[in-house]
């Protein structure tokens, strides 16, 4: 029997380190996307336990200090967080 896991949609504030702008982010068991307001869209595939794995084999671990919204962080000290509009 086929998984028919449906996304939320969420639209906020994304940020790359410190660069923020609008996005929206869909997210569903399996996997977490966002797309930017420039164009750009990044999926990150949930693996468990709060890790999450990019295309490029990146791994990202979620935050539990952040209580507004998403945040991954990369060993590399990259982040990516969203914010919900409220």
């Amino acid at each position: 029997m086929a998984s028919t896991a449906q996304a939320a949609e969420y639209k906020g504030t994304c940020s790359f380190n410190s660069l923020t702008m609008h996005c929206l982010v869909s997210q569903n068991p399996f996997t977490l996307t966002m797309h930017w307001a420039d164009g750009v869209t990044e999926t990150y595939v949930h693996q468990g336990n709060g890790v999450f794995t990019d295309k490029n084999g990146g791994i990202w671990t979620s935050s539990t200090h952040n209580n507004d919204g998403i945040l991954l962080k990369h060993k590399n000290g990259n982040s990516i967080s969203f914010t919900e509009n409220r």
